[in-house]
């Protein structure tokens, strides 16, 4: 659990306009969902919200003021200009530390700097879903690829995950595959073509 502690306010303005005001005052137009809001509007702090990202993911869960109590929440999804990274929109939902939670974890890949030359890492998944209490939720899954070769895949069921953790995510799934650059799979093929012109050469 993070020590950070957002305000969670509520919020009157809704719709564009009201979202739009919002953002200019410097907060996030978000919504709270849990079993005590069906989907309410609300606002948090960009900075302080940016800050717990940074700290703890874009799945955090932590302890929000809201309306004089404290309360545990789970940052359930936010939304940003593809641009300029802006924060824009925020879902939260309001959970009991006692009570399995379903939410994603993004997947990082370490150890690229650790691949041959000429050899990639292509990521296909960039998250899996994952069932647990919400002590365990861990900021992000690590896979590691350092010295693999091409051909090579990493699946869902590869992962290295925390005993505590139930993996939603099919494990079949494909992670990352490994492959060689364009410029290699070039050379070898003109390679190729160059030996089988050579041995054709000598048979005539």
């Amino acid at each position: 659990m993070n020590e950070i502690k957002l305000v969670v306010l509520e919020r009157d303005e809704t719709g564009s306009g009201g979202a739009k005001r919002t953002r200019n005052e410097g907060f996030v137009p978000a919504v709270l969902y849990g079993k005590d809001n069906d989907g309410q509007p609300v606002k948090i702090e960009v900075a302080s919200l940016r800050k717990l990202i940074s700290r703890m993911g874009s799945s955090a869960i932590f302890n929000a003021e809201y309306n004089g109590e404290t309360k545990l929440m789970l940052l359930k999804e936010i939304q940003s200009e593809p641009i300029s990274g802006n924060l824009i929109h925020a879902d939260l939902l309001e959970i009991d530390a006692n009570q399995t939670i379903t939410t994603t974890v993004p997947l990082v890949a370490v150890g690229v700097e650790g691949l041959a030359g000429g050899v990639i890492m292509q990521q296909i998944l960039n998250e899996i879903s994952i069932s647990c209490l919400p002590k365990y939720v861990p900021k992000m899954i690590e896979f590691n690829v350092a010295g693999m070769e091409p051909g090579q895949v990493v699946h869902v069921s590869d992962l290295d995950i925390d005993g505590n953790i139930e993996v939603v995510t099919a494990p079949g799934e494909v992670v990352a595959t490994i492959a060689e650059t364009r410029a290699v799979a070039e050379d070898e093929e003109t390679e190729e073509t160059a030996e089988e012109a050579a041995e054709t050469a000598e048979e005539e």
